[in-house]
Protein backbone atom coordinates (compact mmCIF):
# COMPACT_ATOMS: atom_id res chain seq x y z
CA UNK A 1 0.00 0.00 0.00
CA UNK A 2 1.64 3.64 -0.97
CA UNK A 3 1.69 6.76 0.56
CA UNK A 4 -1.39 8.07 -1.76
CA UNK A 5 -3.70 5.12 -1.03
CA UNK A 6 -2.61 5.19 3.12
CA UNK A 7 -3.72 9.73 2.51
CA UNK A 8 -7.07 8.62 0.73
CA UNK A 9 -8.20 6.12 3.40
CA UNK A 10 -7.57 9.12 5.56
CA UNK A 11 -9.17 11.61 3.89
CA UNK A 12 -12.31 9.00 3.58
CA UNK A 13 -12.40 8.68 7.24
CA UNK A 14 -12.52 11.81 8.26
CA UNK A 15 -15.84 12.57 5.81
CA UNK A 16 -18.07 10.39 8.19
CA UNK A 17 -16.75 12.35 11.16
CA UNK A 18 -17.48 15.48 9.09
CA UNK A 19 -20.95 13.50 8.58
CA UNK A 20 -20.96 12.77 12.92
CA UNK A 21 -19.83 16.13 13.59
CA UNK A 22 -22.46 18.16 11.65
CA UNK A 23 -25.44 16.18 12.78
CA UNK A 24 -24.33 16.45 16.30
CA UNK A 25 -23.33 19.91 16.57
CA UNK A 26 -26.29 20.89 13.71
CA UNK A 27 -23.73 22.23 11.44
CA UNK A 28 -25.13 21.47 8.72
CA UNK A 29 -22.54 23.30 6.23
CA UNK A 30 -20.32 20.81 7.73
CA UNK A 31 -22.51 17.91 6.84
CA UNK A 32 -23.07 18.82 3.69
CA UNK A 33 -19.49 19.02 2.91
CA UNK A 34 -19.10 15.50 3.08
CA UNK A 35 -21.29 14.51 -0.05
CA UNK A 36 -20.39 14.45 -3.59
CA UNK A 37 -23.24 16.32 -5.89
CA UNK A 38 -25.63 14.13 -6.11
CA UNK A 39 -25.80 11.09 -2.97
CA UNK A 40 -27.74 7.94 -3.23
CA UNK A 41 -28.97 7.54 0.16
CA UNK A 42 -31.07 4.61 1.62
CA UNK A 43 -32.13 4.55 5.46
CA UNK A 44 -34.75 2.14 4.55
CA UNK A 45 -33.26 -0.94 6.42
CA UNK A 46 -34.36 1.60 9.58
CA UNK A 47 -37.91 2.37 8.58
CA UNK A 48 -37.25 5.55 6.86
CA UNK A 49 -37.62 7.13 3.61
CA UNK A 50 -36.46 4.83 0.47
CA UNK A 51 -33.63 3.84 -1.51
CA UNK A 52 -33.26 7.10 -3.96
CA UNK A 53 -30.92 9.08 -5.68
CA UNK A 54 -31.13 13.45 -4.60
CA UNK A 55 -28.82 16.19 -4.41
CA UNK A 56 -26.88 16.43 -1.70
CA UNK A 57 -28.42 19.52 -1.26
CA UNK A 58 -32.05 18.08 -0.24
CA UNK A 59 -30.13 15.58 1.81
CA UNK A 60 -28.75 17.50 3.74
CA UNK A 61 -32.24 19.74 4.17
CA UNK A 62 -33.83 16.79 5.18
CA UNK A 63 -31.43 15.58 7.85
CA UNK A 64 -31.33 19.58 8.85
CA UNK A 65 -34.59 18.98 9.28
CA UNK A 66 -35.20 15.52 11.26
CA UNK A 67 -32.21 16.52 14.01
CA UNK A 68 -33.37 20.11 14.56
CA UNK A 69 -35.92 19.44 16.57
CA UNK A 70 -36.27 21.36 20.00
CA UNK A 71 -34.61 19.88 22.63
CA UNK A 72 -32.56 16.70 21.04
CA UNK A 73 -29.33 15.55 21.89
CA UNK A 74 -27.16 13.12 19.78
CA UNK A 75 -24.07 11.53 19.46
CA UNK A 76 -22.59 9.30 16.73
CA UNK A 77 -19.24 7.76 17.01
CA UNK A 78 -17.73 6.34 14.09
CA UNK A 79 -15.03 3.57 13.76
CA UNK A 80 -14.15 0.15 12.41
CA UNK A 81 -13.49 1.96 9.24
CA UNK A 82 -13.12 -0.56 6.04
CA UNK A 83 -12.09 1.20 2.67
CA UNK A 84 -11.05 -0.09 -0.44
CA UNK A 85 -9.79 2.91 -2.90
CA UNK A 86 -9.40 2.10 -6.46
CA UNK A 87 -8.52 4.92 -8.42
CA UNK A 88 -10.94 8.08 -8.28
CA UNK A 89 -13.50 5.61 -6.90
CA UNK A 90 -13.66 3.79 -3.22
CA UNK A 91 -15.67 1.64 -1.44
CA UNK A 92 -16.25 1.26 1.91
CA UNK A 93 -18.12 0.40 5.56
CA UNK A 94 -17.93 2.18 8.73
CA UNK A 95 -19.48 1.20 12.45
CA UNK A 96 -22.06 3.50 13.86
CA UNK A 97 -22.98 4.22 17.37
CA UNK A 98 -25.32 6.85 17.68
CA UNK A 99 -27.36 7.94 20.87
CA UNK A 100 -30.55 10.10 20.73
CA UNK A 101 -32.26 11.83 23.38
CA UNK A 102 -34.87 14.52 23.89
CA UNK A 103 -35.45 14.72 27.82
CA UNK A 104 -36.05 11.71 29.23
CA UNK A 105 -36.96 9.78 25.60
CA UNK A 106 -34.30 8.13 23.81
CA UNK A 107 -33.05 6.04 21.50
CA UNK A 108 -29.95 4.21 20.39
CA UNK A 109 -28.61 2.81 17.21
CA UNK A 110 -25.93 0.23 16.77
CA UNK A 111 -25.39 -0.13 12.79
CA UNK A 112 -23.11 0.09 9.90
CA UNK A 113 -22.84 2.28 6.82
CA UNK A 114 -21.71 0.83 3.33
CA UNK A 115 -21.03 3.23 1.27
CA UNK A 116 -19.39 4.50 -1.89
CA UNK A 117 -16.87 7.46 -3.01
CA UNK A 118 -15.73 9.28 -5.52
CA UNK A 119 -12.53 11.89 -5.89
CA UNK A 120 -13.63 15.29 -6.60
CA UNK A 121 -11.49 18.53 -7.30
CA UNK A 122 -11.70 19.71 -4.02
CA UNK A 123 -11.48 16.43 -2.44
CA UNK A 124 -13.00 12.73 -1.85
CA UNK A 125 -16.74 12.60 -1.43
CA UNK A 126 -19.40 10.16 0.09
CA UNK A 127 -21.19 9.48 -3.54
CA UNK A 128 -23.51 6.62 -1.55
CA UNK A 129 -24.44 5.63 1.79
CA UNK A 130 -26.34 2.63 3.05
CA UNK A 131 -27.30 2.18 6.44
CA UNK A 132 -27.34 -1.01 7.71
CA UNK A 133 -28.98 -1.72 11.42
CA UNK A 134 -27.67 -4.60 13.32
CA UNK A 135 -29.85 -3.14 16.71
CA UNK A 136 -31.55 -0.90 18.85
CA UNK A 137 -33.13 0.41 21.32
CA UNK A 138 -35.35 2.51 23.08
CA UNK A 139 -38.45 4.69 21.06
CA UNK A 140 -39.31 3.48 17.66
CA UNK A 141 -37.64 5.49 14.94
CA UNK A 142 -40.48 6.60 12.82
CA UNK A 143 -42.48 8.03 15.71
CA UNK A 144 -39.16 9.30 17.78
CA UNK A 145 -38.26 11.55 14.91
CA UNK A 146 -42.43 11.88 14.34
CA UNK A 147 -41.99 10.51 10.66
CA UNK A 148 -45.39 9.54 8.71
CA UNK A 149 -45.91 6.84 6.88
CA UNK A 150 -43.77 7.37 3.46
CA UNK A 151 -47.50 6.30 2.01
CA UNK A 152 -50.12 5.73 4.49
CA UNK A 153 -53.20 3.60 4.28
CA UNK A 154 -54.90 4.78 6.67
CA UNK A 155 -56.39 0.80 7.21
CA UNK A 156 -56.07 -0.63 10.87
CA UNK A 157 -56.94 -3.69 12.86
CA UNK A 158 -58.13 -4.51 15.95
CA UNK A 159 -56.22 -7.39 18.16
CA UNK A 160 -57.99 -8.84 20.58
CA UNK A 161 -56.63 -11.79 22.70
CA UNK A 162 -58.44 -13.55 25.54
CA UNK A 163 -58.73 -16.31 28.10
CA UNK A 164 -62.24 -16.77 28.45
CA UNK A 165 -64.30 -18.50 31.20
CA UNK A 166 -66.94 -21.23 30.20
CA UNK A 167 -68.31 -21.17 32.95
CA UNK A 168 -69.34 -17.81 32.64
CA UNK A 169 -71.73 -18.59 29.43
CA UNK A 170 -74.39 -16.03 29.75
CA UNK A 171 -72.12 -13.02 30.35
CA UNK A 172 -69.76 -14.37 27.38
CA UNK A 173 -72.65 -14.46 25.41
CA UNK A 174 -73.83 -11.01 26.05
CA UNK A 175 -70.64 -9.29 25.65
CA UNK A 176 -69.84 -11.00 22.30
CA UNK A 177 -73.13 -10.38 20.89
CA UNK A 178 -72.94 -6.86 21.82
CA UNK A 179 -69.51 -5.86 21.17
CA UNK A 180 -69.48 -7.39 17.47
CA UNK A 181 -72.22 -5.91 16.37
CA UNK A 182 -71.04 -2.28 17.63
CA UNK A 183 -67.61 -2.76 15.67
CA UNK A 184 -69.38 -3.57 12.65
CA UNK A 185 -71.35 -0.53 12.75
CA UNK A 186 -68.12 1.52 13.49
CA UNK A 187 -67.03 0.38 9.87
CA UNK A 188 -65.33 -3.10 11.01
CA UNK A 189 -65.21 -5.76 9.16
CA UNK A 190 -66.43 -9.15 10.19
CA UNK A 191 -64.37 -10.54 13.24
CA UNK A 192 -62.27 -13.46 12.29
CA UNK A 193 -62.43 -15.46 15.64
CA UNK A 194 -59.32 -17.93 16.46
CA UNK A 195 -58.20 -20.63 19.18
CA UNK A 196 -54.49 -21.05 19.70
CA UNK A 197 -53.03 -24.51 19.17
CA UNK A 198 -49.44 -24.56 20.56
CA UNK A 199 -46.83 -21.85 20.85
CA UNK A 200 -43.93 -23.26 18.59
CA UNK A 201 -41.44 -19.98 19.58
CA UNK A 202 -42.37 -17.72 23.20
CA UNK A 203 -45.22 -18.53 24.96
CA UNK A 204 -48.61 -16.96 25.56
CA UNK A 205 -50.92 -16.79 28.87
CA UNK A 206 -54.21 -16.31 26.38
CA UNK A 207 -56.08 -18.65 24.09
CA UNK A 208 -58.26 -17.04 21.60
CA UNK A 209 -57.60 -14.27 19.37
CA UNK A 210 -60.16 -11.78 17.38
CA UNK A 211 -59.06 -9.92 14.19
CA UNK A 212 -60.95 -6.82 12.91
CA UNK A 213 -59.88 -5.05 10.57
CA UNK A 214 -60.69 -1.03 9.50
CA UNK A 215 -60.62 -0.18 6.08
CA UNK A 216 -59.85 3.93 6.36
CA UNK A 217 -58.41 6.35 9.04
CA UNK A 218 -62.58 7.24 9.45
CA UNK A 219 -63.68 3.67 9.74
CA UNK A 220 -60.34 3.27 12.29
CA UNK A 221 -61.60 6.31 14.58
CA UNK A 222 -64.71 4.85 14.95
CA UNK A 223 -63.73 1.42 16.07
CA UNK A 224 -61.12 3.42 18.53
CA UNK A 225 -64.78 5.53 20.32
CA UNK A 226 -66.51 2.16 20.50
CA UNK A 227 -64.41 1.90 23.77
CA UNK A 228 -64.90 5.11 24.74
CA UNK A 229 -68.76 4.56 25.03
CA UNK A 230 -71.25 4.74 27.33
CA UNK A 231 -72.80 1.80 25.50
CA UNK A 232 -69.22 -0.23 25.98
CA UNK A 233 -68.97 1.07 29.38
CA UNK A 234 -72.06 -1.03 30.21
CA UNK A 235 -70.53 -4.30 28.68
CA UNK A 236 -67.15 -3.99 31.02
CA UNK A 237 -68.80 -5.33 33.78
CA UNK A 238 -69.78 -8.90 31.20
CA UNK A 239 -66.44 -8.64 30.01
CA UNK A 240 -64.72 -8.52 33.31
CA UNK A 241 -66.69 -11.66 34.43
CA UNK A 242 -66.43 -13.90 30.87
CA UNK A 243 -62.53 -13.48 30.89
CA UNK A 244 -59.96 -14.19 33.10
CA UNK A 245 -57.54 -12.38 30.71
CA UNK A 246 -57.91 -10.08 27.80
CA UNK A 247 -56.00 -7.54 26.02
CA UNK A 248 -57.09 -4.76 23.52
CA UNK A 249 -55.25 -3.17 20.93
CA UNK A 250 -55.06 -1.36 17.89
CA UNK A 251 -53.02 -1.53 15.41
CA UNK A 252 -51.93 0.30 11.89
CA UNK A 253 -50.01 -0.77 9.21
CA UNK A 254 -45.84 -0.47 8.92
CA UNK A 255 -44.43 2.29 6.49
CA UNK A 256 -44.14 0.93 3.06
CA UNK A 257 -40.67 -0.71 2.32
CA UNK A 258 -38.98 -0.59 -0.78
CA UNK A 259 -39.06 -4.31 -2.48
Amino acid sequence: MDVTELAARQEIAELHYKYARGIDKQDWKTFRSAFATTVQADFSHWGVGANMEMPADALAEIVAVLFSKKGLVTQHCMTNFLIDVDGDRATGDAYVLARHKIGDEQMDLNAYYECTYTREPDGWKIRSVTLRPRWDEGHDVARFFEIPDSAPTGRGYLFVTATPLLEQHDALERYVSAIVPMLMQAGGSEPTIMKQDESVVGSTDTWMSMIVTFPDAESLAAGRAVFDSPEYEALVVDRDRAFVKMNIAFYSDMPNQPT
